[in-house]
């Protein structure tokens, strides 16, 4: 798939694979993602104090000159420098994965997982949701977030295939369509993603064997709910879950029913040894109906993160509710527990936000602005599904926005930028978010009104899905607020009007109006060529 693998260990005389800072034995595995940029990959080899690196010949060449490399192609063995001898037994308390977050002071952090909470998590996904040999899952989540675990681990323990997206998350509605993808019997997939699947039901060639969809990452909306029953009713099972990286993937789940397509679905109970608690700001239990701060406990809490002990102890309390040596985390999420038992999910208590389903601490990003020439201050803050910053001082948008690229992750790059003579404050001196204007994308560049039939067809898709009253031909769509999930819409609306297949990865690699609208066109081209006299003849009659 072209991702790196990085390992970690505190080297020892013997030949054993140790993980740092941890000092057990067994090894801790730390997924990178090729689409980050350079900058941000070398961070996160030198802050996991990761010493090899597993990868294709292709993409080693990024990595920095005192890594360790180990080409997957390559055989290591006794004598190679790369070669740290037989696998030590694993024990539950042995480190199994290093994820890293946003982090609120603009430095991620590493969230390490042990073995032990990572195999009870896939127990209980492989028994609860019933994961056997003759399923199919799909692999939607990047390896570089914790979903990929719920998709992995279960279905290999129990035998089942994965399929993977060779073009990534965005394919998905594409690979449906192959033979492949229509044995797909379970999909696991972000919130906001499928929240935009349901809005088009009919555009997504839905597998016949499909029988579960676990949902993640944000609150479901019952109108989608409603939405998906009218469609599916009780045939596909839908389980919303919610989790951070902190507490192994997930901690709570509820299976979703008529009852849910109104008002704001639960997210469940706790699971697999789990245990929740809404505690008020003393740390005391609130009563049923009231908001508190929800705090986990239990099985599948992570042991911490990554040589940040300072960190870990402020978020990672003793539990004073469980036996001696246990410990809570505090999540920050606000939440209250329904009289049924089940518990309800109000926010967040700090400014951490989630943008398309990303868990996103707008202090990292603002701490890779204020470092940049010509910014003098930055707020970065959600705008429904973008991300939005608004920068005092004179650099131009575009050219932070490459700057950002250069060192970010892409859900971590605001979409939407917005110029400000001064940030408004509060009477106590601090910026009054409320009153940030609302970010309007505006034009790429000089307009140019659509001069084709394809570039006009184009722009009213990009005109409805954007909420524009005027798109031109060198508009790009992402610099308009476009993004993955919206990309999933325009290909679905281009294929339905011009009845040609259009692939998700064609919004991609032609942004523009006019690029996009040549491509259309070829496809289109390609398909009559393709067509017998027979066939042709058909058609031209169909059209008449």
């Amino acid at each position: 798939m072209g991702a790196w693998s990085a390992s970690a260990w505190s080297g020892r005389p013997r030949p054993s694979w140790r993980c740092w800072p941890c000092g057990g034995p067994g090894g801790a595995y730390l997924p990178l993602d090729p689409a980050y940029p350079d900058e941000r990959l070398a961070f996160l080899i030198e802050d996991s104090a990761a010493r090899l690196v597993v990868t294709d010949a292709g993409l080693a060449s990024r990595l920095p000159g005192e890594t360790v490399v180990l080409v997957a192609e390559d055989e290591a063995g006794p004598g190679d420098p790369r070669w740290y001898g037989d696998w030590d037994p694993v024990e539950p308390d042995d480190p199994a994965y290093v994820i890293y977050t946003s982090g609120s002071t603009g430095r991620p952090k590493g969230v390490l997982v042990e073995h032990g909470s990572l195999a009870g998590r896939v127990r209980w996904m492989r028994e609860s949701y019933g994961i056997g040999p003759d399923d199919r899952v799909a692999q939607f989540a990047s390896l570089s977030f914790d979903a990929h675990a719920e998709e992995l681990y279960p279905a290999l323990t129990a035998g089942a295939g994965v399929l993977l997206l060779p073009d990534g998350a965005a394919s998905l509605p594409d690979v449906l369509r192959t033979p492949a993808g229509r044995q797909v019997t379970v999909l696991d997939l972000p919130t906001a993603y499928w929240h935009r699947l349901t809005e088009a039901l009919g555009d997504v060639t839905w597998p016949e064997p499909l029988r579960l969809v676990i949902l993640g990452g944000e609150q479901v909306h019952g109108a989608a709910v409603a939405r998906w029953r009218e469609r599916f009713g009780d045939r596909v099972r839908l389980v919303n879950t919610y989790g951070p990286t902190e507490a192994t993937v997930i901690a709570t789940a509820a299976d979703l029913g008529a009852a849910d397509t109104v008002g704001r679905p639960p997210i469940g109970r706790p699971i697999g040894g789990t245990t929740a608690h809404v505690l008020g700001p003393y740390g005391e239990p609130v009563p049923p109906g009231f908001p508190g701060e929800l705090c986990l406990g239990g099985a599948g809490l992570a042991r911490g993160y990554l040589g940040r002990p300072a960190l870990t102890a402020d978020r990672f309390v003793p539990d004073p509710f469980g036996p001696p040596g246990s410990r809570l985390y505090r999540t920050g999420d606000r939440a209250r527990w329904r009289r049924d038992g089940t518990l309800e999910f109000l926010g967040r208590f700090d400014a951490q936000v989630k943008v398309r389903g990303f868990r996103v601490e707008p202090g990292e990003v603002e701490a890779v602005l204020l470092a940049q020439p010509g910014v003098r201050q930055a707020v970065v803050t959600a705008d429904g599904e973008r991300l939005a910053a608004y920068v005092v001082g004179p650099a131009e948008p575009d050219e932070l926005r490459a700057r950002l690229a250069a060192a970010l992750p892409a859900h971590l790059v605001p979409t939407v930028w917005v110029s400000l003579p001064a940030l408004p404050l509060t009477i106590t001196g601090k910026v009054d978010v409320a009153a940030l204007p609302a970010p309007e994308p505006g034009p790429a560049a000089e307009f140019v009104a659509p001069r084709t039939d394809a570039e006009v067809l184009v722009a009213e898709v990009w005109s409805e899905l954007l909420g524009l009253e005027t798109v031109g031909v060198h508009d790009d769509f992402f610099a308009l607020g476009g993004h993955s999930l919206l990309a999933t819409r325009v290909a679905a609306l281009l294929r339905n009007a011009v009845e040609t297949e259009v692939p998700i990865r064609t919004v991609f690699d032609h942004p523009t109006v006019a690029g996009l609208a040549t491509a259309v066109e070829r496809l289109v081209i390609e398909q009559l060529s393709a067509l017998t006299d027979a066939e042709a003849a058909e058609l031209l009659e169909v059209g008449e």
